[in-house]
């Protein structure tokens, strides 16, 4: 028998360097016959047991936890589960302790059922030191008589080789040898003596700055004491964990029927809906087989789960996402209201969603509004109850570049020094051989060797973004949890475990462009979520924006990349925008190119005639992974489950399935009529492009809600800018080139208006009002106020009576307010305003002084500065005041009316770069822009030498000439000649 009793792993974060494989595989290395694993919670015990089982270990599973003694001071005891509902109760205990935020005596395990776990004390780690240390013996003698009352209780000792350790260890092992068992403890920090100096560091960065001794060792290396007494205690423990299936949770609302009743009842009524009680046997059949899979797959609960919740979220008007993933391609999540996608209209596959001849669990996500995700947990919760529903933990782990950094500022090496650093371990292909250079140099060297051994360590535990864990049983009886956001419990163990676990996991995401359309359609008064659900998919004006690629703010399609793709595709019908985005990722993009040229016209042919109906709408390329699994079924007479596998199968490139399944296709291609050669082309071309194809069921889904958002854009331009503008509001770039976007669509914005804006963009006749929180050092606690004020007691009258009636804020968000313009409305200048700033201040004063004599203003340059400064962007003072006369009396052109290839365009130089050319001559790069829009430009050096460098404040009439860069796919001004257009 081998093994460590004290055994921990990286999930002791920033206090344990050993990655848990490495832990496990040296353990098999070395020979041992056991392995322990007592972090400081859980979150490693499911990949532990299976790890330990895979490689012939025998599996011990504990916890360390930290009480506070009669002294007031941490003492530390290990719990470990001696069999399977040891296991049990080892969660409860976890769970407890990572859930209740008060200082904890031992007395809190009379709360729990531990008859089946063992503790033993760290000696060197409690109070049973301190006291004999002190030779206060019968204290020792009273604390373990305290501590004998836990069941199947032992005390331990170290055997680390640092003396004095070992010498009072010794000492005390004699003293308890007649009054208590003990057992022989090393505590595992790190695998190897050398990599202690990483195991300090790590300590650091987590803020304890533990410093070893020469004596110190909490490595793996150490050789194992192996006593009777352990040798008892580990025959003691039998762990046999994971081998129970978990049922999906029962759904608790079906009226007497069973889930299968109810869940068909509520689907012929969906169709009869859907189809608008009309009756077709096609979509009765396809219906009929959905609920019998189902069925037969004992996922009538799931669906009913699902439908449930979505059915809250539109009862209480909470806009829910189209479809994602392939459940689109479900009839049933169809008529539930589950989905919003037809999958007989668009040819979607049922078994790319549920395979019948491939038992797993369904996999529905859904979307909702970010900001009403929460609203719809919380009724899960409230129907399943506190324990059945929580949030699944990730792990943010140490990234190699951060990690420099963190460890620098432990070990005080300058930034500057950090940056070189950095900027040499990008360049070298060797790491070793860099390490090997830096020998010399301990600081660098240490550096880089502790950063290399923390790389993917986990750092700190944090929520999944999406997964909602819903169970049937009280989850402490099968997982560990901790404190989670929201009011929620958390799982310690990750999304991967618990769906191994068997656990339901659901994905609630949180879509930042559904809460965009829900607000869009709340501030139409002709339009709501019914009437966005039948807008017609051929609408001309929807299309003429997705031909322009005129896409700025809609979901999957404002990247550049994309933008280029529909340019060139131009898009007549809702089938070309869901290729579009089925083709625009890593791998389908290689056939865009020929995607867009057979779409224009460019002949091609099919392999064979049968394969026209599946191919024609992609115009003979495979793009979706359903056409691989309809060809195969047309041409090898594959059943649509035994497509999938096959399309599983090339995706995942799994040789020996692929190898099988390819005899099964050339046999049965051969009954069906093709010749083996013919049948061996189809079958390649499947390998061609399998690796390519997408999920239609997920692209029409998204591409659908693509559509709708451009919808709204397209009939509800002025409302759709403003919420795309409130979603930006504290980005100031991109608001600025929001504001400049929709004002080039004749949507004017204005500056903040103390008795119009609020803490969005507010939409008017005239235009959009800026929030008074976009102004800068004004948050929406402090706008909120004034906003309440002025709702509560009317429009605010003059200056004096803001000042008067919003006397909480301070003098400079009093300045900010005048800067921005959001006071001008009082008919003062801001040199007024601020002139009298401070009396509202003087609580003395009697009377506020009703007009200001001095009616003088600062200069137009101090005011831009000042605008600029509060608002990030010159609305009101800026280059382009009476820009329209300007033009018509220079005669010149708007940037973005420029079609010619010659124009003369009235612009101001937004970016000016200074760059060196391969022949060592100046040039100039950058951007220039006029009220609307903006352009890349170019001067070449012959030209920067003759006109000289332009200034950012002034504005230049330019001679210039358009050239397409096909790198960004649009326009690029090159200058020949600019003079001040003053």
């Amino acid at each position: 028998m081998k093994g460590f009793l004290y055994g921990q792993t990286e999930f002791n974060m920033l206090q344990n360097t050993i990655h848990l494989n490495d832990y496990i595989n040296t353990a098999k290395q070395e020979g041992f016959t056991f392995l322990s694993i007592t972090d400081s919670n859980l979150y490693g015990c499911y990949k532990f047991y299976q790890a330990c089982l895979k490689n012939g270990i025998k599996p011990i599973i504990g916890m360390e936890f930290c009480y506070i003694d009669e002294d007031n001071e941490d003492s530390y005891i290990l719990a470990y589960a001696l069999n399977n509902n040891g296991y049990k109760e080892l969660l409860k205990l976890s769970t407890y302790l990572n859930t209740n935020e008060k200082t904890l005596g031992l007395d809190f395990l009379g709360d729990l059922n531990i008859n089946n776990l063992a503790f033993i004390t760290v000696y060197n780690k409690s109070i049973i030191e301190r006291y004999f240390k002190a030779r206060a013996f019968s204290e020792v003698d009273r604390v373990l008589t305290q501590l004998a009352k836990l069941p199947n209780y032992y005390l331990g000792y170290s055997f680390t080789n640092r003396l004095d350790m070992l010498d009072s260890n010794q000492k005390i092992k004699e003293y308890c040898s007649d009054k208590i068992k003990t057992l022989p403890l090393h505590q595992c920090c790190y695998l190897t003596n050398k990599d202690s100096i990483c195991y300090e560091a790590l300590t650091a960065i987590g803020g304890k700055n533990i410093e070893l001794s020469d004596f110190d060792d909490y490595s793996f290396d150490l050789n194992p004491i192996i006593t009777d007494e352990l040798k008892e205690f580990i025959n003691k423990i039998n762990l046999n964990l994971f081998t129970d299936k978990l049922m999906l949770p029962k759904y608790p609302k079906t009226k007497g029927a069973t889930s299968f009743e109810y869940l068909k009842a509520l689907c012929y009524k969906g169709l009869e809906k859907r189809l608008n009680n009309k009756r077709s046997m096609t979509y009765l059949k396809r219906l009929d087989y959905e609920l019998l899979v189902i069925n037969k797959m004992g996922f009538n609960d799931y669906f009913l789960i699902v439908w449930d919740f979505i059915l809250y979220a539109k009862k209480h008007d909470i806009l829910v996402g189209p479809g994602r993933g392939s459940a689109a391609g479900s009839l049933v999540a169809y008529c539930l209201g589950i989905t919003d996608i037809d999958p007989i209209k668009h040819g979607l596959l049922f078994e790319r969603f549920l395979n019948p001849e491939r038992i797993t669990m369904p996999d529905i996500d859904t979307d909702f509004p970010d900001d009403k995700r929460d609203e719809v947990i919380q009724y899960v919760k409230s129907l399943y109850g506190e324990k059945h529903v929580c949030n699944i933990s990730a792990y943010s782990t140490f990234l190699f570049k951060s990690s420099i950094r963190d460890l620098g500022r432990v070990m005080k090496i300058e930034s500057s020094r950090l940056d070189e650093i950095i900027r040499l371990v990008e360049q070298t292909n060797d790491y070793d051989k860099l390490l090997e250079e830096f020998k010399e140099r301990k600081d660098v060297y240490n550096l880089l060797y502790i950063v290399k051994h923390l790389e993917n360590l986990p750092r700190h535990i944090s929520t999944h973004a999406a997964g909602i864990i819903i169970s049937s049983i009280e989850l402490d009886d099968i997982i560990p949890l901790q404190k989670g956001i929201n009011d929620l419990f958390q799982s310690q163990y990750e999304a991967s475990d618990l769906e191994s676990i068997g656990l339901l996991k659901m994905d609630f995401l949180g879509i930042r462009n559904l809460a965009i359309v829900k607000n869009v359609i709340d501030k139409i008064p002709s339009m709501d979520i019914s009437k966005l659900k039948n807008i017609p998919l051929n609408d001309p004006m929807t299309f003429k924006l997705l031909q322009n690629a005129d896409t700025l703010g809609i979901f999957q399609l404002e990247s550049s990349g994309i933008r280029k793709v529909l340019l060139n595709l131009k898009p007549e019908n809702f089938d070309d925008l869901v290729a579009v985005l089925a083709l625009y990722r890593p791998g389908p993009m290689d056939n865009i190119d020929e995607f867009v040229a057979r779409r224009h016209g460019k002949p091609f042919s099919y392999l064979h005639p049968v394969l026209e109906p599946i191919l024609k709408g992609t115009y003979g390329i495979i793009v979706y992974q359903e056409q691989i699994m309809q060809i195969s079924n047309v041409v090898a007479g594959f059943s649509l489950g035994e497509a999938d596998l096959l399309r599983r199968a090339v995706s995942k490139k799994n040789e020996d399935k692929l190898i099988s399944l390819k005899e099964k296709f050339i046999t049965g291609a051969l009954k069906r009529g093709f010749d083996s050669k013919m049948a061996n082309e189809i079958y390649n071309y499947i390998l061609k492009f399998a690796n390519y194809g997408f999920n239609k069921s997920h692209s029409v889904a998204y591409g659908l809600l693509s559509y709708q958002m451009t919808y709204l854009k397209a009939h509800y331009f002025n409302v759709f800018m403003s919420n795309i503008l409130n979603n930006v509001i504290g980005s100031t770039d991109t608001m600025i080139s929001y504001i400049r976007y929709a004002k080039k669509y004749g949507v004017a914005t204005f500056k903040p208006n103390i008795n119009i804006s609020t803490t969005i963009f507010e939409v008017t006749k005239v235009g959009l009002f800026m929030p008074l929180q976009a102004i800068h050092s004004i948050g929406y606690q402090t706008a909120n106020q004034i906003i309440l004020e002025r709702n509560k007691n009317g429009l605010f009258k003059d200056f004096k009576d803001f000042k008067v009636r919003c006397n909480f804020i301070g003098i400079s968000t009093l300045e900010a307010l005048i800067y921005a313009g959001a006071l001008d409305i009082f008919g003062l200048t801001k040199k007024q305003m601020i002139d009298s700033k401070e009396s509202y201040n003087d609580i003395f004063a009697k009377h506020l002084e009703d007009q200001i004599v001095d009616k003088s203003e600062y200069e137009f340059k101090f005011l831009k500065a000042k605008e600029l400064e509060y608002l990030g962007y010159n609305i009101t003072y800026n280059l382009f005041i009476d820009y329209e006369k300007k033009l018509a009396y220079f005669k010149a052109s708007k940037l973005g009316d420029s079609n010619q290839k010659y124009n003369k365009v009235l612009v101001c130089f937004e970016q000016i770069k200074q760059i060196t050319t391969k022949n060592n001559q100046l040039m100039l790069v950058g951007v220039i822009r006029d009220d609307t829009s903006e352009m890349e430009y170019v001067i070449f050096p012959t030209d920067y030498e003759r006109l000289g460098q332009p200034s950012r404040d002034s504005l230049y009439l330019v001679d210039c000439k358009f050239e397409l860069d096909v790198k960004i796919n649009r326009n690029k001004a090159v200058i020949k000649n600019f003079v001040k257009a003053s």
